[in-house]
């Protein structure tokens, strides 16, 4: 049952690449579109988007290890940590979801549970989707302006998510224990319970603040990725196109229906794009330099934390 159930996934994943691949190369209406953006690239921002992409992958770094601190009571080097972080990245790129177990399997080593390791992610993802939806949300309601009268719908259905995410583990406490009588299923759900009930465990209004104040920094990070890669492709946006970019990309990396999105945010940049009348190859390309740097951020730095910890 379980391998039918992975293999079920894996080639509904597989379809989606293919579907979303095959819909960018159908959008494509003028491939010579794509060149002249290459041409006009303006690369005096790639080093601005560069170190863009070095804060925001440390800030993660930073706010998961405090978290797994939290949680191991105990204190992890950075360089270790942050060589995990990489490795791991690198190799989910080659392989989906693999790099999750290299460094579970990893901090095993030091005393991290996988029942907490799943639970720190299942923390992180919980907290930074309900805290982003209702950022989202304003963000949407205040400048998107291009969504027209669509945003108090989008502003009302983004709060009303986020807060229904936040009371997700406090519902589930309201949840009456269960007792089954094989040990093996009782087991299973003992694990599964704990894991939803997490978040309280966690908490700590000091510990929230912590994470909310870096959130947020992260936020600002994140959305000056998104502007300075338009600014570098030398198209003129409104601030209302692109808060609605960059919503739509980091609503898209923090909620991955495949492996990175791969070919979905591709083709829902494209989209966005031709709806505000740029062309489909416009939003791609922007997609397409994000991914490149983030590549190369990834790249760099799993070589430098690697060099650094032989050399110790």
């Amino acid at each position: 049952m379980i391998n039918i159930r992975k293999n079920f996934l894996l080639i509904f994943k597989l379809s989606i690449l293919i579907v979303t691949c095959y819909l960018v190369y159908k959008n494509l209406n003028n491939q010579e579109n794509l060149v002249i953006l290459i041409d006009q690239l303006d690369y005096k921002y790639s080093i601005v988007i560069f170190i863009l992409f070095i804060i925001a992958s440390h800030l993660q770094i930073y706010i998961t290890m405090n978290t797994i601190m939290m949680k191991l009571v105990k204190r992890l080097k950075f360089r270790y940590f942050a060589k995990l972080f990489f490795n791991s990245q690198i190799i989910s790129t080659i392989l989906p979801h693999s790099g999750l177990v290299y460094r579970a399997y990893e901090l095993k080593k030091i005393d991290l549970s996988y029942t907490d390791f799943i639970g720190v992610n299942y923390f992180l993802a919980w907290f930074y989707l309900f805290f982003s939806l209702i950022l989202y949300s304003i963000e949407i309601l205040i400048f998107g302006l291009e969504l027209e009268n669509y945003r108090y719908i989008l502003f009302i259905f983004g709060i009303a998510t986020g807060l229904g995410t936040y009371f997700i583990p406090f519902l589930f406490l309201l949840i009456p224990r269960l007792n089954f009588k094989k040990k093996i299923v009782q087991k299973i759900y003992e694990k599964i319970r704990y894991i939803f009930l997490i978040p309280i465990e966690f908490k700590n209004n000091r510990f929230f603040k912590f994470l909310s104040i870096n959130g947020l920094i992260g936020h600002i990070i994140n959305f000056l990725l998104i502007y300075f890669t338009i600014k570098s492709v030398n198209i003129d946006l409104s601030i209302s196109q692109i808060v609605i970019f960059f919503v739509i990309n980091s609503f898209l990396d923090q909620v991955p229906i495949i492996p990175k999105n791969l070919g979905i945010s591709e083709l829902v940049f494209g989209l966005v794009s031709s709806s505000m009348g740029l062309g489909f190859e416009v939003g791609l390309f922007i997609k397409l330099i994000l991914r490149c740097f983030s590549f190369i951020n990834l790249i760099f730095f799993s070589i430098i934390y690697n060099l650094t910890l032989i050399k110790e």
